[in-house]
């Protein structure tokens, strides 16, 4: 065949192929079900590493033999282990966000010397896999137009490359690159069987005759060759962590965790399946005495066996191969470039048009490159796929190291990180890269014969020895320096196992707008976009002013910040315009925060973490189920906890209270918690709001957890626990059995009072006979004089049972100054009115200037029943006295009887309901319960002393009442 004459049909065989697949990639990429997407991603990262499996594993079989096979699965090795390598950067990249590996670098190790170092060794490393792209389409354009063509065809595609970046650029990386990958993958299959088929068919006839010319040739024992092997399994395994396609892909929040999960048996066994092709291929080329290189046999053989619409498929698959992934890796090189290089020094602010701007300079970036590297391929000594490959991969497994100590070795710092790179970095470029691009060189030892060789000839010698010595020289570093304390927390924080805890620390702004308005001074107009995006991801509205959900807000917009200006332009920024606020002592966990992140990413968690988050998920069910509401303060008075029993008393949700501050809470809740937590008092018995046109009743109990700061600060700095209950019932219910007991007292005095009356109506009754014949006026005056007497003796009586027996709802009246004597004369007038021991004596000692804040009848209530169990305890002819002295803070009331005292094994529960020494059908044994209650209510405190004070018998019940005893 004559490679000087324009093939036309591989020519139009191959453009209707670059369509077919190109037509295929795109209708897959706008179908929205899951399958295709999945799809999609499979054969976009298989067309990841170009055209290593089209091209270069051919010639990598014939070099190396079965070694191929072993560095195919090395390099594929990092989708098995996904979940022990990406899924834990993926899991922190989901709330930091990382746009390229050098983010993460820089992220972990906190410098801009390490972005840019690491920047450096990328675009080193990304160079000659991009040469290598290039010599795939030289010979592709050989094959098509003739051997004078390459070079038109570099600067052809050039062109077009430029064209699809800036497409990408303007659309959007990820909405327009990821169908050109997959087209590329959807071609590179059917085109390595196909050919593989065509060839051998062409070259022996069949797998029968194929298998006895392997064994005739000696090939079987060729390529059982085994001497690379090493070089090769370790060399793929580590640019394949490295490597900043599967990087970018795998973190990437354009895929979901199931997606991600699935790469790592989907590209495994999508490299199995091209790998199948490779010694058949090979193997019929050397059987043909093909001319052609073993890196062009894809293309070549179905050409030489008559097969252009193979030939054509397969020169389509590559030239989409190299020119998707020189679209990938100068985009991806354009924002490392940006990040490290441009934006962290850049003033934002005063660019107008940021977003187009940030677009041009990435654009020029990635067209630099581009440019560089198409001279780079014009005017450098050529070399083959494998060749470049080898030296890329042997570049990008120096940054892996680093890489790996990220998320399992925290004790490796900046300064081992940094050593180790340069170092490897370093062998690798004087022995590998700079031979590779103008020539080998040697150096004779000066004290031997011996010669070093420096190139590709000993490449698996150097890119082991450049390898060793980067690790080396990181744990030397490593283990004779120390990190600063930001160090620490940052590899902590990127830990395999560990899980982001973010700090419930302050900020400055209390409010969208005041968190606008800052973020302005760094990015300009841009950051009323980065403010709406923010919002929108969380579903919050621009008015929130909850301190949580501003500190969310904070974090969700340095998330976009880094994805969009790098780790270094958006510390800065977060730094200038939303700085947090040093707190006095240690910033507390942020348990809200924590909370979301264990509810999305707890199933990720493994061994003891996994079985402590199903405790905190227990523990945190317990605590929303309890019958009893709970919530939760910082020292900020900030609401952390709000759980479901508390959301029913108050209407509030817990995601609206959930940090809240408690003076942002509707009321009465604002005000009845704020004022609870400013008296500091533990505990607040029968606390009443009305909520919704309906009184309900509380009780609140506090529990303070002192805060971690130094000594002096540590009792301000605690936690709040607040136990809200909810005693509606009770407090009905002892209403109403002080309200039973009231009426059955009015029913014990109904004989007293009646006999009471029945006196002055006898007298009444006898003036009145008397006054018929009374004749004179003066007599008729007195008369009339003594009847009204005796009615007002009568209407004094029914009124204070009146009084008593309407005393209102004792556990709601309102508190006013009251008089202790009054109530104790009440209560001794009402009791002389019954017909029980009438020759007992009550003796009232109290001074009538005494006086507490509270309810009357609940006051006279408790006398009623204090006296009359005083009363029924007493002999015939008995005293009880009632004394009142005025003690400090505390007005001291003693009611003493002359009864035979209250048994030991009763007086520890005199104070509970139904309990009485009375015989049966005598006393409920509800009176003490209820004096119990309503002195709680009126703020005393009540006690009994068996025997009574200064006596060997009786009973005092001594009742202390604050001077001011408010509920």
């Amino acid at each position: 065949m004559n490679l000087e004459i324009i093939n036309p049909d591989a020519v139009l065989a191959t453009l209707a192929m670059l369509a077919l697949g190109c037509l295929a990639a795109k209708w897959m990429s706008q179908r929205t079900g899951s399958n295709s997407k999945d799809i999609m991603l499979a054969l976009g990262l298989f067309s990841g590493t170009g055209v290593l499996l089209a091209m270069g594993s051919v010639e990598m079989a014939g070099r190396y033999g079965n070694s191929v096979i072993l560095a195919l699965i090395a390099f594929s090795l990092v989708f098995v282990l996904s979940p022990l390598i990406f899924l834990p950067i993926r899991r922190l990249s989901g709330i930091i966000r990382f746009a390229t590996p050098v983010d993460f670098l820089t992220f972990r190790y906190r410098k801009k010397s390490v972005a840019v170092i690491a920047s450096i060794s990328l675009i080193l490393a990304v160079i000659p896999l991009i040469l290598a792209q290039y010599v795939a389409i030289e010979a592709i354009f050989n094959r098509l137009f003739g051997n004078r063509s390459g070079v038109f065809g570099l600067l052809a595609t050039t062109v077009v490359i430029l064209l699809i970046n800036l497409r990408s650029i303007g659309l959007g990386v990820a909405n327009h690159l990821p169908w050109v990958m997959a087209a590329a993958g959807l071609l590179l299959l059917p085109a390595m069987g196909f050919s593989a088929w065509a060839a051998l068919t062409s070259a022996f006839g069949g797998l029968a005759e194929m298998n006895n010319w392997v064994v005739d040739s000696g090939q079987r024992f060729i390529i059982q060759r085994m001497d690379f092997s090493y070089s090769l399994f370790i060399v793929f395994m580590a640019a394949g962590f490295a490597y900043p396609f599967n990087f970018s892909l795998l973190i990437s929040n354009d895929i979901s965790d199931q997606q991600a999960g699935m790469t790592s048996w989907a590209y495994p066994l999508l490299v199995l399946l091209a790998s199948i092709p490779l010694f058949p291929l090979l193997w019929s080329g050397i059987s043909v005495q093909s001319v052609s290189p073993f890196q062009e046999y894809l293309f070549a053989l179905p050409s030489l066996a008559g097969q252009p619409l193979i030939a054509g498929l397969a020169s389509a698959s590559i030239l989409l191969l190299s020119v998707a992934l020189i679209c990938s890796l100068s985009l991806i090189t354009a924002r490392i470039v940006l990040n490290s290089f441009l934006l962290p020094g850049k003033d934002l602010q005063r660019q107008a048009n940021l977003d187009q701007w940030i677009k041009n300079r990435r654009m020029l970036v990635a067209s630099g490159l581009i440019l560089f590297c198409t001279c780079l391929s014009l005017v450098s000594k050529h070399h083959s796929i494998t060749d470049y490959y080898l030296a890329a991969f042997a570049g990008l497994a120096q940054l892996t190291p680093g890489m790996l100590a990220v998320i399992y070795l925290p004790r490796v710092g900046r300064r081992g990180f940094i050593g180790g790179l340069v170092a490897g970095l370093s062998l690798w470029l004087m022995t590998i890269l700079l031979p590779l691009l103008i020539g080998d060189w040697s150096w004779q030892l000066p004290l031997g014969d011996k010669v070093i060789h420096f190139g590709m000839q000993n490449w698996d010698i150097w890119a082991l020895e450049a390898l060793l010595l980067n690790i080396t020289v990181c744990l030397l570093f490593s283990l004779r320096g120390s990190m600063d304390r930001e160090q620490q927390a940052f590899a902590t924080l990127c830990m395999a196992d560990n899980v982001y805890i973010p700090a419930r620390v302050e900020i400055a702004q209390k409010s969208v707008s005041e968190l606008t308005g800052s973020l302005r001074l760094s990015l300009g107009d841009a950051a009323d976009a980065e403010v709406a995006r923010a919002l929108d991801t969380l579903g919050y509205d621009a008015d929130e002013v909850r301190p949580a959900a501003l500190r969310q807000l904070r974090d969700s917009i340095n998330a976009s910040l880094n994805m969009g200006f790098g780790v270094l332009a958006a510390n800065r920024i977060m730094e200038h315009s939303l700085p947090l606020i040093v707190p006095a002592a240690d910033e507390p966990d942020d348990i809200q925060l924590i909370e979301s992140v264990l509810a999305i990413q707890g199933d990720r968690l493994t061994g003891i973490a996994s079985e402590l988050n199903k405790l905190r998920v227990h523990h945190r069910q317990v605590l929303d189920n309890l019958p009893i509401g709970v919530v939760s303060l910082d020292q900020g008075g900030e609401i952390v906890r709000w759980n479901s029993t508390l959301s029913s008393y108050t209407g509030i949700s817990q995601s609206i209270a959930s940090g809240r501050l408690i003076g942002d809470l509707p009321e009465p809740w604002s005000s009845a918690i704020s004022d609870f937590i400013r008296s500091g008092k533990n505990s607040l018995d029968d606390l009443r709001l009305e909520i919704q046109g309906q009184v309900r009743w509380y009780s609140l109990q506090k529990s303070e957890q002192p805060g971690s700061g130094s000594e002096s600060n540590r009792d301000n700095n605690g936690d709040i626990v607040l136990l809200i209950e909810d005693h509606t019932e009770q407090v009905n219910l002892i209403q109403s059995s002080i309200d039973n007991e009231r009426l059955a007292s009015v029913g014990r005095l109904a004989a007293g009072v009646a006999h009471e009356i029945g006196n002055p109506v006898t007298g009444i009754a006898c003036i009145a006979q008397n006054l018929e014949h009374e004749t004179e006026a003066s007599q008729v005056a007195e008369s009339a004089q003594q009847i009204l007497s005796q009615t007002q003796r009568i209407n004094r009586i029914v009124q204070s049972l009146i009084n008593f027996s309407r005393g209102g709802n004792a556990l709601t009246s309102v508190q006013k100054d009251i008089s202790i004597s009054n109530a104790a004369a009440e209560a001794i007038q009402l009791l002389t009115l019954s017909d029980e021991q009438q020759n007992l004596r009550f003796i009232c000692a109290i001074d009538p200037g005494l006086n507490i804040r509270g309810d009357y009848h609940q006051l006279l209530q408790m006398f009623l029943n204090l006296l009359s169990n005083a009363r029924d305890a007493s002999p015939n002819g008995g005293v009880v006295t009632i004394g009142a002295q005025a003690e400090g803070q505390e007005i001291m009331v003693t009611i003493s009887d002359q009864g035979e005292g209250i048994k030991e094994d009763l007086r520890s529960r005199l104070f509970e309901p139904f309990v009485t020494t009375k015989d049966p059908g005598k006393g409920t044994g509800l009176g003490l319960w209820i004096v119990f209650n309503l002195a709680k209510s009126l703020g005393a405190e009540i006690e009994l002393t068996s025997p009574a004070i200064n006596t060997d018998r009786g009973t005092t019940v001594t009742i202390n009442f604050p001077v001011s005893s408010a509920s």
